[in-house]
């Protein structure tokens, strides 16, 4: 999930923020979640550990009893939801040296433009130095991800959910619907997130949906009002809501606003590879977040998130059916 350029001024951010929430600040962190708890969610699995969106990933997640793991989807050419970040191949798999000249004018390979047989005959590349070192894995359909959650599901008792993320759906027509199709055939607690509010609005759906927030109108109260219509949470960089440093609350009117109207509040992306600005530790960032009110991060590394939660008891638990956030 990358962070919209917007988010960049956060001066122009704050002047959005009424006079009257931004007095609501103060200099010692308060717990405003209105749930008990903060949920975990796997970004693209465990990907701290094994290359994101694979199977290993999920069931690495899975084993660190992550309760809720997400797949970011994109349709194959014949219309099959398969999970990718990007709409591109290029960033994460050998498709330039296995596919050579299939590449669009741009110079990158789409996977649209490849069937789900020919993109299975891809593997896996990490993306990020110092972590996993081998290219040995492949891209999953969202069909076999959902195979292998239910499958563990069913033979440990427990109830992880997924979370998919619908990418680009208006360059994607009949994703959403493909999705649904999907999902149909599982018994799994279901979360949908996308960037689109066009798309997501429309979706028809009884799964609960959480808008990722591109726009700075979305966190004003009128636009938070009409988000809160049809959504369930709202998503956000955890550069937005978190402190720079553990003793400041600078972004607390915005958790404020969304739970004034039964909002649940995401926070993404987190990474003990990657702490945030003003946190010496991992564990820090993850509490300050769950101090101010956050209900839900996305992190690369679901084990030390939940360490760092139980730690203050504050983790929700290892079955996504059971927690309280909507």
């Amino acid at each position: 999930m990358p962070t919209p350029d917007w988010f960049v001024d956060i001066k122009m951010l704050k002047r959005i923020l009424a006079e009257r929430l931004l007095a609501a600040c103060t200099a010692v962190l308060i717990p405003l979640a209105q749930a008990d708890c903060v949920e975990v969610i796997a970004h693209r699995g465990a990907s701290g550990y094994a290359p994101e969106h694979t199977l290993a990933a999920y069931a690495l997640a899975y084993g660190q009893d992550a309760p809720w793991i997400e797949p970011d989807l994109v349709l194959s050419a014949d219309g099959v939801p398969i999970v990718l970040h990007d709409l591109t191949l290029d960033r994460t798999t050998n498709v330039a040296e296995v596919f050579a000249g299939r590449a669009r004018a741009d110079g990158l390979h789409y996977a649209a433009d490849f069937t789900t047989a020919e993109l299975q005959r891809l593997t896996v590349i990490e993306r990020r130095t110092g972590r996993f070192p081998h290219a040995t894995l492949r891209i999953p359909t969202l069909k076999e991800a959902l195979d292998l959650i239910d499958g563990l599901n069913q033979t440990t008792g427990r109830r992880v959910g997924v979370i998919p993320e619908l990418k680009h759906p208006a360059r994607q027509p009949g994703l959403a619907e493909a999705t649904l199709k999907v999902l149909a055939g599982y018994d799994l607690p279901v979360r949908i997130q996308s960037f689109d509010a066009e798309a997501l609005a429309a979706l028809d759906t009884a799964h609960p949906r959480v808008l990722l927030i591109r726009q700075r109108a979305q966190l004003t109260p009128q636009g938070l009002d009409g988000i809160s219509r049809w959504a369930s949470g709202i998503g956000l960089p955890k550069s937005v809501l978190a402190p720079t440093a553990p003793s400041s609350s600078d972004y607390l009117p915005i958790i404020t606003l969304a739970h004034e109207r039964d909002l649940a509040v995401y926070a993404y992306t987190l990474r003990a590879d990657l702490i945030g600005e003003g946190f010496a530790h991992f564990a820090d960032e993850v509490t300050a977040l769950a101090r101010l009110g956050v209900d839900a991060l996305f992190t690369d590394h679901p084990d030390q998130a939940l360490a760092a939660l139980n730690e203050v008891d504050a983790a929700c638990g290892a079955d996504a059916a059971a927690q309280a956030v909507l």
